[in-house]
């Protein structure tokens, strides 16, 4: 029979959890030529996973009499196909063994139905190639012969990424696939770093303790913080008295208990800044809270932070910033199309010498306080001119060099140009300022190198004049001692309590004590999407700062018509109540939003090339017909 689909396999099969027999219509020699695939759904608990069915075991199989007149037959499951979300998948496929088990011998019969079937096998086995071929990775046909498609051997390429060089030949990634995500994870938290410190430091809640050199967990003390390690990046774990250093030593447990509250893997940030002189820091991530009434240990990831330890009996201030609740996991993304480099294309060079190191290397001194750049690139275009550019800025800063490892950028170097680009002849002295590293960038490892710009230093304007006293950070208002749920006028705040401890709700006019409409900030007290602490409400006694109230917004804020109703829960106080008519200012924190979707999950490896299929015996068929010939004559 002429073969006149060029169909091996059928069309995916849903199940439904009742139908067993598929029926397929191609040709088929023998039962155990048909391979059955069975992707498994949501029943079975392993979804998305591909099981290869055994005859008899999992299935049967009923040819049809004349594979010729009528290809095809019936595969009936033992079990049917589940449904679900998503409901199993049934293939079936046509792949018949890759041998020739048909003998023509000299001058024997000639039978066109048998020379026939071999024609067919063979045609079969074209086609299955040709299948498996269309679902493999393939370079273009326009690629340069010369392109390099082999993988390292299974032990190189173990736990790597496959990636491709700057000439598009597949190999792997230097590092670990692992160690990249762990890198590329830290380089984003100590680019978080700097911002949670500058934010401590300036914090008016921040709360003041007296630091101890004793590294051993226990109470440390009235009012007194200690670390379980001398080195700061050693730092695990922290104990802090329930007593802050604060005027009147307020108990502040209530407060630091609520510290691990977040369902984040890190429950949030907590900076230790050294009062007065904020370039003495340490910033760490927090983890798990024990209360052991007195005083409070807390589990740490040490972030960032200063050269060394404080020293004994300085104080330091200490705020916490909640992170936001984990958020749901995501589905997994499409593959990505593969990215464009970025900047000039060098190769980072280990040697530290002021010498040059070749074509198209990028390498810093042994101090890194000056970068090499060669005069081409590795394309070799000249770069000279560009790179000289480099220190046109008029400010002292003249920009900014990032060094970034092609084949894995979350690796890279950032240096601050802080003088005159001076030329070697062949090369380029740069100085330079290291801001921040990442990751590992070795010795000829190709990298992109990119400058951006500092603006030009202005002009000194002219001196103003001097301005009013500015009112305290934070919205200014008058306590009132109304619990009631009505206006109280203008510029007041007064909760549903006379006691801090049980307030549940705050009111806020719709005015602040100067008459300025603050409706918009209070409608934006509830904006984050961690519904279950949307922020912290501090209130401050204006005229004796260190008597505050601590609470948690709660839930949705409420418009009662000329004022506000905002649900909280009290967290800290250090005062009972304030009386009526003081003047207090309102400072809010807000929550951060619930997590966002999960990252796209990476590329699976290459499958196996099939083997070739069998070219046709053309003699052989060539003889047969020979033979039929002379029969006839």
């Amino acid at each position: 029979m002429t073969l006149s689909t060029e169909a091996i396999k059928t069309a995916v099969f849903d199940g439904n959890g009742s139908t067993t027999a598929f029926a397929f219509t191609f040709k088929c020699f023998a039962q155990a030529d048909l391979v059955v695939t069975l992707t498994r759904g949501s029943a079975s608990g392993t979804s998305g996973v591909e099981e290869t069915e055994a005859l008899t075991t999992d299935y049967t199989v009923s040819l049809n009499a004349n594979q010729n007149s009528s290809p095809g037959g019936t595969v009936t499951m033992v079990v049917a196909p589940a449904a679900g979300s998503p409901a199993e998948k049934l293939l079936i496929s046509n792949a018949p063994s890759y041998t020739q088990g048909t003998d023509i011998t000299n001058g024997g019969a000639f039978f066109a139905n048998v020379v026939e079937d071999m024609v067919d096998r063979n045609t079969i086995l074209s086609r299955r190639a040709q299948e498996i071929t269309t679902r493999a990775i393939q370079i273009p046909v326009t690629d340069d012969t010369g392109t390099t498609v082999a993988l390292p051997t299974e032990t190189l390429r173990a736990n790597k990424a496959i990636v491709f060089d700057s000439s598009g030949n597949v190999g792997v990634s230097a590092d670990n696939y692992v160690d990249q995500t762990t890198a590329s994870a830290a380089s984003a938290s100590a680019a978080a770093a700097s911002a949670l410190v500058a934010q401590a430091s300036a914090s008016a809640v921040a709360f003041p303790f007296a630091f101890s050199t004793t590294t051993t967990m226990g109470d440390p003390g009235s009012g007194v913080v200690r670390v379980n390690n001398a080195s700061l990046a050693s730092v695990t774990a922290i104990a802090f008295d329930a007593l802050s250093a604060d005027t009147g030593s307020p108990d502040i447990s209530d407060f630091m208990v609520t510290w691990d509250d977040s369902t984040s893997t890190i429950n949030g940030h907590l900076i230790m800044v050294e009062e007065g002189t904020p370039a003495n820091f340490a910033v760490f991530a927090v983890g798990a809270v024990t209360d052991n009434s007195g005083w409070l240990q807390v589990a740490v990831t040490y972030v960032d932070g200063g050269s060394s330890l404080f020293t004994n009996s300085t104080k330091v201030r200490c705020n916490f910033t909640r992170n936001g609740d984990k958020g749901d996991t995501g589905l997994t993304g499409s593959t990505g199309a593969t990215g464009s480099g970025e900047g000039i294309e060098m190769a980072w060079e280990a040697n530290t010498t002021d010498t040059d190191q070749g074509a198209a290397t990028v390498w810093v001194n042994g101090s890194s306080n000056v970068l090499y750049m060669d005069d081409v690139d590795s394309n070799g275009a000249n770069i000279n001119s560009f790179v000289d550019s480099w220190d046109d800025s008029g400010s002292t800063i003249k920009g900014r060099i990032s060094v970034k490892k092609q084949v894995a950028p979350e690796n890279y170097k950032i240096y601050n140009v802080t003088g005159s680009v001076t030329s070697a002849s062949t090369y380029s002295k740069i100085p330079v300022t290291a801001v921040v590293s990442a990751g590992t960038i070795s010795d000829g490892d190709a990298v992109h190198v990119s400058f951006s710009r500092a603006g030009d230093k202005g002009t000194t304007g002219d001196t103003g004049s001097t301005g009013a006293q500015g009112a305290s950070v934070g919205v200014a208002l008058l306590w009132d001692t109304d619990t009631s749920d009505a206006d109280s006028g203008a510029g007041k705040v007064f909760g549903n309590n006379g006691t801090f401890a049980s307030i549940s709700q705050l009111y806020i006019d719709d005015v602040d004590s100067a008459g300025t409409n603050i409706e918009a900030w209070i409608q934006s007290l509830d904006d984050s999407t961690t519904t279950s602490a949307r922020g912290t409400i501090t209130l401050v006694k204006t005229t004796a700062q260190t008597q505050i109230g601590v609470f948690t917004v709660t839930g949705a804020v409420v418009d009662g018509t000329g004022y506000w109703k905002i649900p909280c829960s009290h967290v800290f106080s250090n005062v009972g109540s304030l009386a009526d008519g003081d003047a207090v200012t309102a400072v809010f924190t807000r929550s951060g939003n619930v997590g966002a979707t999960g990252s796209t999950g990476s590329t699976g490896s290459t499958g196996p090339q099939g083997d070739p299929g069998e070219a046709t015996n053309g003699f052989a068929i060539a003889m047969a017909v020979a033979l039929m010939v002379f029969n006839l004559v």
